[in-house]
């Protein structure tokens, strides 16, 4: 009987021993292990052509690295509240890491901060946030990027005429540099008179509808200078049923394949190739370079590049008909 129950109890230490072999160990020793990782990505909307192109931007770095990738988004566009409970589910799942593209910069920092409490490394992409802990922020410099359109604007209307500006989401990073910009140019021509400056939440619907309001209201408007291109083209939208779209000139900010279409098509006078896949894409390289040991840069900037029709031809290839 005694042995009998001296073997039991050998049969259990050996049972716990190897239990403890097996446990999970850190991200970095798992990663040298060989354990498939999965890395997320947490943008702003599931409604406007950019944030796929930061998924697949993401999905293919994820790819070549041999990585699970998760694509998460708000069902409505910009909503704080839904995009903190995807990052509160992703924290649950225990994921090795997540990309994040903020809704707003200061009300995700309490959920940042629960992930980096509970030992998961963030990137931010595209949006910086204004606390928290992450590991890289990995975006176009906004300000200066719409300088360039700004003054490419500018330069269109000869210093003189009548605008208005749609701007994007309050409350997010980028909504408030590109702003910032456009007025810091504005203010050094004294012949362009802003007749409005209002949101439309960066959704191509609400571009529409203010813009059919503001075209009410304006009888001579120049230009229609835009944060982002989903505004942009509603703007277009509305201008030309209002058949005032060749006496009005439109600017946007994204170069998403409907803004290269309109630029070719002489319909919007400029974008900014912001090149989403690359911003995405470096902040999932730079999670998993983290993951591995890795020193990762703070900052990784995407260059800009200014999109007319004087340049169109070069993207005439990525433009899907």
């Amino acid at each position: 009987m005694n042995h009998r129950w001296a073997r039991r109890s050998l049969i259990v230490v050996c049972v716990v021993a190897l239990a403890l072999l097996l446990a999970p160990a850190s991200l970095a020793a798992q990663a040298k292990a060989g354990k498939k990782l999965t890395i997320a990505l947490v943008t702003k909307a599931l409604n406007n052509p950019f944030w796929g192109m930061m998924k697949d931007g993401a999905e293919k770095v994820a790819a070549e690295n041999g990585v699970e990738f998760i694509y998460l988004a708000p069902t409505k566009a910009n909503n704080l509240e839904e995009q903190t409970r995807l990052m509160e589910d992703l924290i649950q799942r225990k994921v090795d890491g997540i990309v994040l593209v903020p809704v707003d910069s200061d009300g995700i920092v309490p959920v940042i901060k629960r992930a980096n409490n509970a030992g998961i490394p963030v990137a931010l992409a595209n949006t910086n946030a204004n606390g928290g802990q992450a590991v890289t922020f990995s975006a176009i410099e906004n300000y200066d990027a719409m300088i360039m359109v700004a003054e490419y604007m500018a330069g269109k209307l000869k210093g003189q005429g009548k605008v208005i500006i749609l701007e994007g989401t309050a409350g997010a990073q980028t909504t408030t540099d590109r702003l910032r910009a456009i007025n810091d140019v504005l203010k050094k021509y004294p012949g362009i008179n802003v007749l409005a400056s209002q949101t439309a939440d960066n959704q191509r619907a609400k571009g529409l509808q203010v813009m059919e309001n503001l075209a009410q209201t304006y009888s001579a408007i120049d230009a229609v200078l835009c944060t982002n291109d989903e505004m942009a083209l509603g703007a277009v939208e509305a201008l030309d049923a209002a058949h005032r779209l060749g006496k009005i000139m439109v600017s946007g900010f994204d170069a998403n394949n409907d803004a290269l279409k309109a630029v070719m098509d002489g319909r919007m006078v400029v974008t900014m190739d912001q090149n989403p896949q690359k911003q995405a894409g470096d902040a999932v390289q730079a999670l998993l370079d983290y993951i591995n040991g890795k020193k990762v840069p703070k900052r990784i900037v995407t260059p800009g590049v200014v999109v007319t029709k004087e340049n169109i031809a070069l993207y005439e290839s990525r433009i899907k008909k």
